[in-house]
């Protein structure tokens, strides 16, 4: 009997035992890194043009609300003919106004320069956009009506005064800790009546938007409706962040002008003074006529904008190494190409109380 026949296991061939060659693997590695790198730099545009477009739109949503509370404030603004100051103005060339403005400690920081080339203001001439009023904008204060309640006092459409002032401080209450130092919007408020004995409203303080109830000559801890809110804002009161410039412009009507216009403050490009309004707008001849249009600009840093001058104002010197400019021009040269300006003309519906 014949054993079974044994049949060996298949061969294998050449080909099964093959890997891969040094240059197919350098090849596909290359090509690998080569779509990483294209996707790599997808995602950087597309998070640059996020952060861009995000930082626009927060400026904008800013700058539109602030130009919407002027609008409604100063369309319900209130006037009489009693020789009182109900509305006045004052581009600050300087940051002593309040005392609360706040540098950054870091040695050798800087903020918001003083008397650099067009620093000042540019605001009686040229494109609105362009100007710049002061070091720290124009101090806006006025009466106008408050919408509330009519059946409580304190909350009545009665007389309220309202400032409006740029203050670079804490974003926070607790300013001796904070290190984050922004540029500060604020709109103070000050209701009809009084809350206490140490809190009086308009009614108590007056009818002048520059009696000392409104501007005292030194700052104490404030409280809500305290008259000199006006002067010196709490934290409470801001409407709006990274606002570096704030200004306005004032006309009154004048029939014997091409555009029905005639400016009356700013006067001129050089100064700072106080604009006070007590005559009645039809007094074309006065000096201290009411406006019946007022051009408002603000301009407002975007996010990104913002981190870069913060970064610039707490080490100047890792930023600006430069001959052809001054430290103070790198600032708005910054500043300008990281902000957006936002403008309105406002009718100025004044009303008697």
């Amino acid at each position: 009997m014949k054993a079974p026949r044994t049949i060996p296991p298949p061969s294998r061939r050449p080909a099964d035992r093959r890997a891969f060659t040094l240059l197919e693997v350098l090849i596909a590695v290359g090509i690998t890194t080569l779509l990483v790198g294209f996707i790599l730099v997808i995602v950087n545009n597309v998070s640059g043009f996020w952060s861009r477009t995000s930082g626009r739109v927060s400026a904008e949503a800013q700058g539109r609300f602030v130009l919407d509370q002027l609008t409604l404030d100063l369309q319900s603004a209130l006037f009489r003919d009693d020789g009182n100051v109900w509305l006045a103005a004052t581009i600050l060339g300087n940051t002593a106004n309040t005392g609360l403005w706040s540098s950054t400690a870091t040695t050798g920081s800087a903020i918001k320069p003083a008397n650099n080339a067009g620093s000042l203001q540019t605001a009686a001439t040229g494109n609105l956009s362009d100007a710049r009023f002061g070091v720290a904008g124009v101090w806006l204060r006025f009466f106008t009506t408050r919408r509330g309640n009519t059946s409580v006092l304190g909350t009545a459409s009665a007389p309220v005064a309202v400032a409006y002032q740029i203050v670079r401080r804490a974003t926070s209450g607790n300013e001796a800790r904070s290190s984050d130092r922004r540029y500060l919007l604020h709109r103070t408020e000050v209701r009809p009546t009084t809350l206490s004995s140490t809190q009086p409203g308009t009614i108590e303080s007056g009818f002048s938007i520059v009696a000392s109830a409104y501007a005292p000559s030194s700052n104490t801890v404030r409280q809500v409706n305290d008259p000199a809110e006006i002067r010196y804002p709490t934290i409470n009161s801001v409407i709006a962040e990274n606002v570096v410039d704030f200004g306005v412009r004032m006309y009154v009507r004048d029939s014997t002008r091409p555009d029905g216009l005639r400016l009356v403050y700013p006067a001129n490009n050089t100064s700072t003074a106080t604009y006070q309004a007590r005559a009645p707008s039809r007094a074309v001849g006065a000096g201290d006529v009411f406006p019946d249009v007022i051009d408002v600009m603000v301009r407002v840093l975007t996010d990104e904008g913002a981190s870069q001058l913060a970064g610039y104002e707490a080490a100047p010197q890792r930023f600006f190494a430069r001959a052809d400019r001054s430290a103070q021009q790198f600032w708005w040269d910054l500043a300008l190409a990281n902000s957006r300006v936002f403008t309105r003309r406002i009718i100025v519906n004044t009303t008697s109380p």
